[in-house]
């Protein structure tokens, strides 16, 4: 099913983010009722428990990172009349990154412990082991240098996603708007500045991995010129 309705999805990223303002919370929180066009933002137990875990385990600017990559995720499957599996999506995209913090840092390439830490939380809560290596796959090739919609739909729409949180990959396609709105309800927070350091330590100790080879070859320089503030 290809996803649509750029304007509600517009609405409700505009309410959410006042309706935040108005109650002074924190950046982060479990938004059931968010909808992006018409895939809405999965609200059953795995989904909300892949929230509690990056909102846990992970920085700030980096679980928002997490929760724009969804949103830009959805943004472009509207654009690319991409469907897929909502909830898998969704929780690839929140655990995407979570190799990256320590306590989920077994010493492999970063995308290799997440794609590990996210099968193996996805197989405690009942998927399919099917299901499992989806969410597996997506988190490990959003490393990858390309990507095609034949290496699954989730796998695809994180790989854009994640390359336009971190360096502007295909921002301009974004409506103004639509971007003001998912930068307004899940704020970048320094991100430029974290995520560099996060990358920079993981190339640092693991130089057999693609963060190193993308360190050393100026890519701190490529997050640093992204087409945002922080």
């Amino acid at each position: 099913m290809a996803i649509t309705g750029r304007d509600e999805r517009l609405e409700n990223l505009e309410a959410h983010a006042a309706a935040k303002a108005a109650a002074g919370q924190r950046e982060i929180d479990h938004v059931p009722s968010l909808t992006f066009g018409a895939m809405r933002v999965p609200d059953s137990r795995v989904a909300r428990e892949a929230e509690e875990l990056i909102r846990e385990a992970a920085p700030d600017f980096l679980a928002n990172h997490s929760f724009r990559s969804y949103a830009w995720s959805v943004t472009l499957a509207d654009r690319d009349g991409v469907g897929c599996d909502a909830e898998l999506l969704y929780v690839a995209a929140l655990l995407h990154d979570i190799g990256l913090v320590p306590q989920f840092d077994s010493g492999g390439c970063f995308e290799d412990d997440g794609a590990q830490a996210a099968a193996a939380f996805a197989g405690e809560r009942g998927w399919t082991a099917e299901r499992q290596d989806a969410v597996a796959e997506a988190i490990r090739l959003h490393m990858a240098a390309e990507i095609a919609l034949e290496d699954g739909p989730e796998a695809y729409l994180l790989w854009h996603a994640t390359g336009l949180d971190v360096r502007g990959h295909r921002y301009e396609e974004i409506a103004p708007e639509e971007a003001a709105a998912v930068l307004a309800a899940y704020p970048r927070l320094d991100f430029k500045r974290g995520f560099a350091e996060f990358f920079t330590d993981q190339a640092e100790r693991k130089p057999h991995c693609v963060v190193a080879e993308l360190i050393r070859g100026g890519f701190a320089e490529r997050i640093a010129a992204a087409p945002f503030e922080s």
